[in-house]
């Protein structure tokens, strides 16, 4: 499959900064791998927003208009980080139209922690929504903490959550602890006494308590649709 629009943009504009792929990639203290999958192999609508955000300050010093860089995070003039610090009240099918903006971001990263943390209902920053997330009111995102399930998901990208679509045998999932924290994996099985998922980085089985486990939410995307 060829790679998405976003990612055919990003090249366009490290070309236009005259910047090859090493030079990017040692700014950002990554491997040359881990930034080319992000022009050649991937394959969703929008960027990771921390990434692109890293993007922009790098583009900047070689006079790339920042702007046209956030957008390949899908973000409108003024930015994600223009929003007020309480969403506005809910209108319609529960949307928060903000410059066309309405699909919450979830989870955020605390320093030091393993994994993310879910927000508690409240949201920080929100994202356009993509299409195949349409009429799921309760849908969300999440950022990618870590790297324990690379290859399939990268830190800071985001990942997209459907709450009404069953969680299935091998569907990957992210999962929030009675603690608050979430873990991005890989579901294998549950009974009544323990859940086991799987990640990728390295490979082994994750077995927590049921009774440590508050939701299990499957990963959607556009391949998953319906």
């Amino acid at each position: 499959m060829e790679p998405s629009e976003a990612a055919r943009r990003l090249k366009a504009l490290r070309e236009r900064a005259g910047l090859p792929m090493r030079a990017v990639s040692e700014s950002l203290g990554w491997t040359l791998t881990r930034y080319q999958h992000y022009e050649d192999r991937y394959r969703r609508p929008y960027l990771p927003l921390e990434f692109v955000r890293r993007l922009a300050d790098i583009f900047a010093q070689r006079g790339v208009d920042p702007g046209e860089v956030m957008s390949l995070a899908g973000v409108g003039p003024g930015g994600l980080t223009s929003l007020p610090s309480a969403p506005p009240p809910l209108v319609g099918n529960g949307a928060h139209p903000i410059g066309g903006r309405d699909l919450p971001i979830m989870g955020a990263v605390r320093g030091g922690a393993e994994g993310f943390f879910f927000n508690d209902g409240e949201p920080k920053e929100y994202l356009r929504r993509p299409p195949f997330l349409e009429g799921a009111a309760n849908a969300f995102a999440l950022y990618v903490d870590g790297d324990s399930m690379e290859p399939r998901y990268f830190a800071g990208e985001i990942l997209y959550v459907n709450p009404n679509r069953p969680v299935t045998r091998n569907c990957f999932v992210a999962v929030e602890l009675a603690d608050g924290q979430g873990l991005i994996k890989q579901f294998l099985r549950r009974d009544d006494t323990l859940v086991v998922l799987r990640q990728f980085n390295p490979a082994k089985e994750i077995r927590v308590q049921s009774d440590q486990v508050r939701h299990i939410y499957r990963i959607t995307g556009a391949g998953e649709a319906g």
